[in-house]
C-alpha cells in the first residue's frame, strides 16, 4: 500500500497537457431575498454518470463542483433550515464550460419546495474562450459524414479546405484555418489531453469516430493560460459509463443506385465518362457502458467502421477503411479522489492514394503513382483528481503510439517517378515508399485554488506544468533514386527533347522533441466584473538522432552515405504569454455579457530546428536527363549539370549541377554538417489577438453573439540563403542585390525574368522582424439549445486576411503576387452558416446544414526558365483577385423515433447530401500555357446522394 501511495504522490507532482481544461463545472452563488450571502447551505448534486456529490456553501455564499462529464440530467438540490428548498433539474454540462447559477433562497415557516426544470445558463460568465461544443445531437441528428473536418466547417468563421459529400473526402485530413490561425498551431485532444501530431504540427494523429464521441469542442479564440498556441484547438469527449447499463448501436448506408448525376455537356465533353461519386459507404458501431460497481466504478467500450468507397471525376477511385475503438474505465475511490484509465485503437487502410504531388500540381495520375496506406496506432492515458477542500489537482499521462505506411503500387517497380508538364499535366511511375512511427508522451498536473474575499473579490488560481517528449522514425526509398520532369520539346538538347531529373537518396530520419511548460491564472470576480490575468511559459527543443544513410546509385560523389550520430542544435524557444480578459455582466444576471480578451500566444516547433540541421532530410540534386541509349531508365552518363557558358556539362559536380534542396553540404558532401546555421536569437513566431463580444440571452436556452477579431501573426520562421562561411544573402533592397532584371519577360504573365548571380547554397533560420500577416473579422452567432423541440445555430462572418512582406525577401520574383495579397487560398471574405432541428409529433424529426461562402483562391500561372534557377512559376494578378465561383451547400435529413421504452428508442433516418444537385467547381486547371485545359474543372462538388441509417440508443 505504502508503494501506490508514493506513486499516486508522484503522479500528482509531475506536469500538465498544456492545452487542457477541467470537463463541466456547475459553480453557483446562495443569497436571500435581500441579496446577502448565505452560508451553510447544504447542496447536493445527482446524476446519471456520477455518484452524488454534496457541499456546504461558503461565508460568501459560493458552491462548486468542477470536473463534472458530459451529461444533461444533473440534479441540484439546496436545502436551508427556515429557507424554501431549491431544486434546478436537468441542467446541462458542456466539456470546459461553466455553469454559473445564482441562486435566491426564500425563508419559509413550511417545508416547501421550489423546482426549476430545464435552465441551464446558455452564456459562461467565467471564460472567454469563443467556440462551439458540437452535443451528440448534432454529431447524430444533423445530416454530416461524421468526419472532424465535415463538423468543423459548420463552426463560425471556419475556413476548411475540402468540401465533403456524404464522406467522399472523410479518409483523409484537410487543411483548415478557425479566424487567421496558423495550421502549426492547431492542437488536438482527447479528453484534455494533447494528441496532435508533432510531426505534422496541426494534425491529428488519427482518424477519430466522431460516432464514438459524446462531444466535440471547438475553440476558436480567447484561448486561456492553459493553451500553448492561439490556433484551433480540438476536444473529443469520450463517452463514460454511468449507473445505469446505456448504449448505441448505428448503421448508415450509402450507395451509387441512390446517387444523382449533376453532368453538363461541357463537363462530359472532358470526361469520358464523368460520374464522380459515391460508390458505397458504410458506417456502422456500436457503443456500451455501465456500471462495475454503483457509484464506485464504471466501464464504456466504443467500436466503429468507416467503410467508404468514393469515385474521382476521371472515374479513378479513392477507397479507404477506417476502424477505431477505445476502452474506458473510471473509479471514485473516495468522496474527493476519482481516477480515469483508456485506450484507444486506430487504424487506416487507404488503397489507390493520389500522391501528394500531384494533388498540390492538379495533375492526371496513372494507376501505377497512386499508393497503398495501412498503419495501426495507439493511445492510452491515465488520470488522477483529488480535492483538498478548496484545491482542486488533476494528474493524467497519456502516451501515443501511432505509425503508418504508404506502400507504392507494385506495378510501378523499376519506373521512377515522372511528371510531364506538357502536353499537359501528367504523372506516372512509382510514389515513393514511406513509412514512420511517431511516439508522444506528455505527463502533467493542474491545480485550481479557489479563495473567497480577497481583495475585494473570489480568486480561482489555476496553475500548471506540462512534459512533453516526442520521437519521429522514418524511412523514405525512392524508385531509381529519381523523380523526372519533362517540359517538351527543345531542340536544345541532343535527343530534342527537355527532361530535369531530382537525384535523390534513399532516407533514414530519427528525431526527437522536448517541451516543459509552466502556466498561472487568475480569475478574480468583483461583482459584476470578472477579470482573468494569466501569464505562460514554454520552452521547447528538438535534436537528431542517430541516422544511417546509404548511398545514392546516381551521383554517389554528391550523394554518399552518411553515419550520422546526434546532432543538438543547442538552441530553444523559450517565450512568455500574458493573457488578459475582462467580463462585465451587464444587469447582472448573466444574460447581457461583455467581453473583452487580449493575448499573446507562441506556436509550437516540432522537431524544426533538429530537423534544419539534419543532413539526412529530404534532398535532391537537380540536373538534365537525356535519355540517350534510348531505353527509358536514368544512368550517371546520361545526367547533365550547366556551366558558366549555358552549355551541358559532364560530368554533374557541385558547381555545374542545376539546383540543390534539402540538407546536402554541397561543398563537402561527406560531411555530416549540412552548413545550416541557426541565429542564436531565433525564437517562437507570435500571435497577437484582441477579441471583442457582447453575448445575450434572447429567452431561456437562446442567445446572441457579435464578435470582432484582430491578430496580427509575427516573428514568423525566416530561411535565409547563406553560403558556408556564413554570409547571409543580401535582401532585395541592398545595394548589390543578388536578383537581377534580365530584361525579359514571361509571355503569359508579362512578370519580369530575374537572373540569380551567385547561388547561396545554406539556409540562416532568424526571424523576420517586419514580415507579418493580420486578420480582422466580425461576426454575428445565434446558438438555440435543443429545447422545446427545436435548436438551431447560425452565424454570419466578414474576414479580411492579407499578408505583408514589408521589403523582407532575397528574391523579388512573385513578390508583387504575394505582398498585400490573402495570406491563403483558403481564404473567402464572407461566410453564412446554418443548421438546426426541429422535432415534430409522431417522432418525426427534420434537420438542415447550409453553408455559403465566397468561392476560393485561384492562382493562374506560367512556368519559365530562370538563368541559374531553373525552370520557374509566375503567378498572374495579385494573390485573391482570381476566384472560383462562390460556393452554397444545403443537406437534410428526416428521422422517425420509436419510443420502446422509458430509455430505450430505435431512430431511422434518410439524409440528403448536396440536395440541391448543385455542380461547383472547387477546383480548376490554372496553367496558363496550356490553352487547351486552361479553365478546366479538375474537382466539381459531389452529386446529390441520400444515406438510409437505422440506431438502436438504449
Amino acid at each position: 500500500m505504502k508503494k501506490l501511495i508514493s506513486i499516486a504522490a508522484v503522479l500528482l507532482l509531475v506536469g500538465m497537457v498544456a492545452s487542457a481544461q477541467e470537463l463541466g463545472a456547475i459553480r453557483g452563488k446562495v443569497v436571500d431575498e435581500d441579496g446577502t450571502p448565505l452560508p451553510g447551505v447544504s447542496v447536493t448534486l445527482t446524476g446519471s454518470k456520477i455518484a452524488m456529490m454534496s457541499s456546504v456553501t461558503s461565508e460568501a455564499g459560493n458552491f462548486r463542483f468542477l470536473s463534472l462529464p458530459v451529461a444533461d440530467d444533473y440534479m441540484l438540490k439546496l436545502e436551508l433550515s427556515g429557507f424554501k428548498t431549491v431544486t434546478r433539474e436537468q441542467l446541462n454540462v458542456s466539456y470546459g464550460r461553466d455553469i454559473s447559477l445564482n441562486v435566491t433562497m426564500e425563508q419559509t415557516t413550511l417545508e416547501e419546495e421550489i423546482t426549476v426544470i430545464g435552465q441551464t445558463p446558455v452564456i459562461d460568465t467565467k471564460r472567454t474562450q469563443v467556440g462551439v461544443n458540437v452535443t451528440e445531437e448534432m454529431i447524430m441528428s444533423l445530416p454530416t459524414a461524421r468526419n472532424p473536418w465535415v463538423i468543423m466547417s459548420l463552426v463560425p468563421g471556419m475556413l476548411i479546405e475540402k468540401e465533403d459529400v456524404g464522406g467522399n473526402e472523410a479518409g483523409q485530413q484537410y487543411d483548415y484555418s478557425g479566424h487567421g490561425s496558423q495550421g502549426r498551431d492547431q492542437t488536438w485532444n482527447i479528453d484534455g489531453a494533447n494528441i496532435t501530431d508533432n510531426s505534422a504540427l496541426g494534425s491529428a494523429p488519427a482518424y477519430l469516430n466522431l460516432a464514438s464521441y459524446e462531444e466535440l469542442q471547438i475553440n476558436y479564440g480567447n484561448n486561456d493560460v492553459k493553451s500553448q498556441t492561439g490556433g484551433v484547438q480540438l476536444n473529443f469527449v469520450s463517452k463514460r459509463g454511468g449507473n445505469k447499463f446505456s448504449g448505441t448501436f448505428y448503421l448508415d448506408v450509402e450507395d451509387e443506385r441512390w446517387q444523382s448525376y449533376n453532368g453538363t455537356d461541357e463537363l462530359e465533353d472532358l470526361y469520358d465518362p464523368y460520374n464522380p461519386g459515391i460508390q458505397r459507404v458504410y458506417l456502422y458501431g456500436a457503443n456500451f457502458g455501465g456500471p462495475i460497481v454503483r457509484d464506485k466504478a464504471w466501464f464504456y467500450g466504443s467500436y466503429g467502421i468507416q467503410d467508404l468507397h468514393a469515385r474521382n471525376i476521371d472515374g479513378s477511385t479513392d477507397d479507404t477503411w477506417l476502424v477505431s475503438g477505445y476502452g474506458k474505465l473510471n473509479f471514485q475511490i473516495t468522496p474527493s479522489t476519482r481516477a480515469e484509465l483508456f485506450m484507444e485503437y486506430d487504424n487506416k487502410n487507404k488503397w489507390n492514394r493520389i500522391p501528394w504531388f500531384a494533388e498540390a500540381a492538379q495533375m492526371d495520375v496513372t494507376l501505377t503513382s497512386y499508393a497503398k496506406q495501412d498503419g495501426p496506432g495507439y493511445v492510452w492515458k491515465g488520470e488522477l483528481e483529488q480535492m483538498f477542500g478548496n484545491l482542486y489537482l488533476n494528474a493524467k499521462a497519456i502516451y501515443l503510439d501511432m505509425a503508418f505506411y504508404l506502400h507504392p503500387h507494385e506495378r510501378a517497380e523499376g519506373q521512377p517517378l515522372t511528371l510531364l508538364y506538357y502536353p499537359s499535366f501528367y504523372a506516372t511511375g512509382a510514389a515513393d515508399d514511406y513509412g514512420t512511427s511517431r511516439t508522444n508522451l506528455n505527463v502533467n498536473l493542474t491545480g485550481n485554488y479557489f479563495a473567497e474575499e480577497i481583495l475585494g473579490g473570489d480568486h480561482e488560481i489555476k496553475f500548471g506544468v506540462d512534459y512533453l517528449v516526442s520521437t519521429v522514425t522514418s524511412y523514405d526509398y525512392y524508385e531509381g533514386n529519381a523523380y523526372l520532369y519533362y517540359y517538351g520539346p527543345d531542340d536544345w538538347f541532343p535527343t530534342g527533347e527537355y527532361w530535369e531529373a531530382s537525384i535523390q537518396r534513399d532516407l533514414i530520419l530519427s528525431e526527437w522533441l522536448q517541451r516543459y511548460s509552466l502556466f498561472i491564472q487568475d480569475t478574480a470576480t468583483f461583482g459584476k466584473l470578472t477579470i482573468n490575468l494569466g501569464l505562460r511559459y514554454d520552452t521547447e527543443k528538438s535534436k537528431v538522432k542517430d541516422e544511417i544513410i546509404p548511398e545514392s546509385t546516381l551521383l554517389p560523389h554528391l550523394l554518399p552515405g552518411l553515419n550520422i550520430t546526434e546532432i543538438d542544435p543547442g538552441r530553444s524557444w523559450s517565450i512568455l504569454s500574458p493573457r488578459l480578459s475582462f467580463i462585465y455582466d451587464i444587469t447582472g444576471d448573466g444574460k447581457n455579457v461583455f467581453k473583452l480578451s487580449l493575448a499573446r500566444y507562441g506556436s509550437q516547433e516540432g522537431f524544426g530546428m533538429g530537423h534544419f540541421l539534419n543532413p539526412a532530410d529530404w534532398a535532391g540534386i537537380g540536373v538534365y536527363w537525356q535519355d540517350l541509349n534510348g531505353d527509358g531508365n536514368v544512368a550517371n552518363d546520361e545526367l547533365f549539370g550547366e556551366d558558366d557558358s549555358g552549355n551541358l556539362a559532364q560530368p554533374v559536380t557541385a558547381e555545374n549541377r542545376l539546383w540543390k534542396w534539402g540538407g546536402i553540404n554541397i561543398e563537402n558532401p561527406t560531411s555530416t554538417d549540412n552548413g545550416n546555421r541557426i541565429d542564436s536569437d531565433f525564437n517562437s513566431p507570435l500571435l497577437d489577438e484582441l477579441t471583442a463580444s457582447f453575448e445575450k440571452e434572447l429567452f431561456t436556452d437562446f442567445a446572441a453573439r457579435a464578435e470582432f477579431f484582430y491578430k496580427k501573426a509575427h516573428n514568423g520562421i525566416w530561411d535565409r540563403p547563406m553560403t558556408l562561411d556564413g554570409t547571409v544573402e543580401p535582401l532585395f533592397s541592398d545595394a548589390n542585390p543578388n536578383y537581377v532584371d534580365t530584361g525579359d519577360v514571361e509571355p503569359e504573365t508579362g512578370q519580369p525574368i530575374y537572373e540569380l548571380l551567385e547561388d547561396y547554397n545554406y539556409e540562416y533560420r532568424t526571424n523576420y522582424e517586419k514580415r507579418h500577416t493580420k486578420y480582422f473579422a466580425g461576426q454575428l452567432v445565434l446558438i438555440k439549445r435543443l429545447s422545446n423541440r427545436w435548436m438551431l445555430d447560425a452565424s454570419v462572418t466578414y474576414s479580411q486576411w492579407k499578408r505583408y512582406y514589408e521589403g523582407e525577401y532575397t528574391d523579388p520574383h512573385n513578390i508583387w503576387h504575394f505582398d498585400e495579397g490573402v495570406d491563403s487560398n483558403m481564404n473567402s471574405r464572407w461566410q453564412f452558416k446554418a443548421s438546426g432541428l426541429y422535432q415534430f409529433p409522431f417522432g418525426i424529426n427534420a434537420s438542415f446544414v447550409f453553408r455559403a461562402r465566397e468561392g476560393y483562391v485561384i492562382q493562374p500561372y506560367a512556368k519559365t526558365y530562370r538563368p541559374g534557377l531553373g525552370n520557374s512559376t509566375f503567378y498572374q494578378d495579385l494573390r485573391g483577385d482570381e476566384r472560383l465561383p462562390n460556393f452554397y451547400m444545403l443537406d437534410f435529413r428526416l428521422e422517425k423515433v420509436f419510443q420502446i421504452g422509458e430509455s430505450s428508442r430505435v431512430v431511422v433516418s434518410m439524409d440528403a447530401f448536396n440536395a440541391l444537385n448543385n455542380n461547383h467547381i472547387l477546383d480548376q486547371e490554372t496553367y496558363l500555357e496550356d490553352q487547351d485545359s486552361f479553365g478546366k474543372a479538375i474537382k466539381i462538388l459531389n452529386p446529390r446522394v441520400f444515406r438510409f441509417g437505422v440506431r438502436f440508443d438504449f
